[in-house]
C-alpha cells in the first residue's frame, strides 16, 4: 500500500474516533467524493444531486465501520457508496407496479419470438426492481456487481452499452443462443475471462464487429443467464 493510502487510512481511522475530525474529513474531501461518485456512476455528479448526498452519507458510514482489515479506505468507501445508491434505486422502484416476468427467464432456452429478451435482465438491473425489498435480492445485485468487476465491467454502465435497436437486440440474442448451444461455452469464458468470439460468430453467423461492440453486454447477459440470480430474474422486467 502506498504512502497516500496509508495516510488516508490513518485519517479515516482518526475520523472514526472523533466527531470533529470526521466533520473536517468530510468537508476536506468533498471534491474527492464528487469525483469518486462520478466515476462510479460514469456520469457527471454535482453537489446539488441526490447521489452526492447519498455518497456523503455513505462515506460517513464507511468512516464509522472502517478498520485496517478492509484495505484501502477509499476502495472500501466506494463499495459503501455503490450499496447506498443501489438501495436508493430499489427504494424508488418500490413505487412502481410489480413487474411481470416470463417463467422461461432462466430455463436456458432462447426462442426467436422471445420479445422479453433475456439480455433485457441486465439492461434494467440499474433501473427497475421489485415492488418490495428483501436481502436476497440485494445480495444478488451485489454479487453480480462483484462478478462483473472481475471482467472489467461496471454494473452502472450496462444501460448505456445495451443494444438500442430491434436489429441489434436480435443479433445479440443469436450470439447468446450460440454461446449456450451444445456444448455451451461457459467453461471457456470462466477459464479465459473473455468471450469465445470466434466460435460464437461461427455458430451464429453474426458479424464479429457487432459481437465486439456488445462484448461487455454479452458477458453480463451470460453471467446472469448462467449464474445463481433467481431473484434478479424474478423482479426485473424483461419486456422492454
Amino acid at each position: 500500500m502506498d504512502d497516500k493510502k496509508i495516510k488516508d487510512n490513518y485519517r479515516a481511522l482518526e475520523a472514526g474516533r472523533d466527531k470533529g475530525k470526521k466533520e473536517a474529513f468530510l468537508f476536506d474531501e468533498q471534491e474527492h467524493i464528487l469525483r469518486l461518485t462520478a466515476r462510479i456512476l460514469k456520469r457527471s455528479v454535482y453537489d446539488s444531486d441526490e447521489e452526492y448526498s447519498l455518497a456523503l452519507l455513505a462515506v460517513s458510514e464507511a468512516i464509522d465501520s472502517f478498520d485496517d482489515s478492509k484495505g484501502a479506505f477509499w476502495n472500501y468507501a466506494a463499495l459503501v457508496i455503490k450499496r447506498r445508491i443501489i438501495d436508493n434505486m430499489r427504494k424508488d422502484a418500490g413505487h412502481m407496479p410489480e413487474l411481470s416476468v416470463s417463467p422461461e427467464t432462466f430455463s436456458g432456452d432462447f426462442t426467436d419470438d422471445d420479445d422479453s429478451v433475456s439480455i433485457g435482465i441486465v439492461r434494467q438491473i440499474a433501473g427497475k426492481t421489485a415492488s418490495y425489498v428483501d436481502n436476497s435480492l440485494r445480495d444478488e445485485i451485489e454479487a453480480l456487481s462483484d462478478e462483473l468487476e472481475g471482467y472489467g465491467i461496471d454494473l452502472f454502465e450496462l444501460p448505456a452499452i445495451a443494444p438500442k435497436t430491434e436489429k441489434t437486440r436480435r443479433s445479440c440474442i443469436e450470439l447468446l443462443k450460440s454461446f449456450f448451444s451444445p456444448p455451451p461455452l461457459t467453461d471457456e469464458l470462466k477459464r479465459t475471462g473473455t468471450l469465445p468470439m470466434k466460435e460464437m460468430v461461427r455458430r451464429s453467423g453474426e458479424s464479429r464487429k457487432l459481437a465486439e461492440r456488445f462484448r461487455k453486454y454479452l458477458i453480463a447477459a451470460v453471467l446472469v443467464r448462467s449464474g445463481d440470480y433467481d431473484e434478479i430474474g424474478e423482479y426485473i422486467s424483461l419486456g422492454n
